[in-house]
């Protein structure tokens, strides 16, 4: 991982633009390490200071790909507000957004509205522009992928209100990432992909199928690391992730959804934040995918801060990194939940715990028909969900109004079900 100053220093990046405006939205440590810049069809004047070729069409920049000798090549498709640069490692081949500073919302997460563009390390640039029309993140990664081209996901900066601070290295807490699993086998090896190439990979990565009729014993037998258990009947996520953690005793656990992928420091980050703040619970910023579009979703940094002003939705459950101590002290999950057991463990967190959110985007969230959250009996509009919700946020209330009036809150979770038997099919064990 190396910084803004240092990556100016180390590296070089051609940038290409559809308009030359574009380069007044350059972050200044940017436009420093940008050794070309080609500008599609746009004959505006520009600064003589600029190292600028004017081009006709995308297909000319083909031609000229490979002459390229910079270290990355940058893509920003429209004028947008001021970008930033991405943390990145030089050492292997890169992919990563271009998103422009925002401001972090206070009280609950907020989609935001913004163009955006790319940065890839030329060597598989020059692999995947050639065999696209659309040059989106999204395709690229997608001609890499199928041409069994491996590559990093970079991890994107959503604010330059950022503070660095040095972390003892000593501190090595036992990490176990946990995938639920159930028909998501579109996705998985995107997924697994994403744990293993982390800066600081988990000790651990299970795979938990939840009663599929075909677990995707093919798929995680491709990575010999990584254990699968399975539940022979389908129990729902929250038994699931309940019963590792309790079968288990590593110091945190890192989740993740089977159909969504991390940026490689995520973990490193997540650690850093627990280390630096004291956080028992700490989630990222959302790279929310619509098949082929990304946008970014944000949340507040003190999530405790937010949660007192209003119960709303200030971290997503499955960017998150939690101690293991947390979670026994609160009694666990609300495991007799088949969605919204991430919410009810929040609102009881915030209790109990310290909860951040760091400042950068480390999680790709697919948003696909037929999840939990898009499902017409389990979606975030759907008459089972809403009633669950106010329940959620009238005990949440009650739990405020009695640490007001010095009071006991009730931690425990709302409604537990009966431990399940996971069984061992594949993989090193935990």
């Amino acid at each position: 991982m190396i910084s803004d100053r240092q990556f100016a220093i180390m590296v070089s990046i051609l940038l290409i633009v559809n308009d030359v405006t574009c380069l007044n939205s350059l972050d200044k440590e940017f436009a420093k390490i940008c050794q070309q810049i080609v500008v599609i069809g746009d004959n505006s004047v520009i600064s003589a200071d600029l190292p600028v070729q004017i081009v006709s069409s995308i297909s000319e920049i083909v031609q000229i790909l490979p002459t390229v000798q910079t270290d990355f090549i940058a893509y920003l498709p429209c004028v947008t507000d001021s970008i930033t640069l991405p943390e990145i490692t030089s050492s292997q081949d890169y992919l990563a957004p271009l998103l422009p500073a925002v401001t972090l919302p206070q009280e609950t997460a907020k989609e935001m509205s913004m163009a955006s563009g790319w940065i890839a390390s030329t060597t598989i640039a020059k692999e995947a522009l050639p065999q696209l029309k659309n040059w989106t993140l999204l395709e690229i990664a997608q001609v890499l992928e199928r041409s069994s081209v491996s590559f990093l996901w970079g991890t994107a900066v959503a604010t330059n209100n950022i503070t660095h601070t040095k972390v003892d290295r000593k501190i090595k807490p036992q990490v176990l990432a946990i995938v639920p699993h159930y028909r998501c086998e579109a996705w998985l090896k995107r997924c697994l992909e994403s744990l293993i190439n982390q800066t600081k990979t988990p000790d651990r990565i299970v795979v938990v199928d939840d009663g599929s009729e075909n677990p995707p014993i093919s798929i995680v037998e491709q990575f010999p690391q990584i254990t699968l258990l399975t539940s022979s009947v389908n129990v729902g996520t929250y038994r699931l992730i309940q019963q590792v953690i309790t079968d288990t005793n590593y110091d945190a656990y890192l989740f993740q959804d089977a159909d969504d992928w991390s940026s490689t420091s995520r973990l490193e980050m997540l650690l850093q934040a627990m280390a630096i703040t004291g956080a028992e619970l700490v989630g990222t910023q959302e790279l929310r995918v619509y098949e082929d579009k990304i946008t970014p979703v944000c949340y507040p940094l003190d999530v405790n801060a937010a949660l007192k002003e209003k119960p709303g939705h200030p971290l997503i459950h499955p960017s998150s990194l939690v101690t293991r101590d947390l979670v026994m002290r609160l009694g666990g999950f609300a495991t007799g939940l088949r969605f919204g057991g991430d919410t009810e463990f929040l609102l009881r967190a915030s209790l109990a715990a310290k909860i951040v959110n760091i400042p950068y985007y480390c999680y790709y969230r697919r948003k696909r028909q037929g999840s939990l959250t898009t499902a017409a009996d389990t979606g975030l509009n759907s008459p089972d969900r809403i009633q669950l919700i106010s329940i959620l946020k009238n005990r949440a209330l009650a739990n405020y109004a009695a640490l007001q009036a010095n009071q006991k809150p009730c931690l425990t979770p709302l409604i537990t079900a009966s431990p399940i038997k996971l069984k061992y099919i594949t993989g090193f064990p935990l």
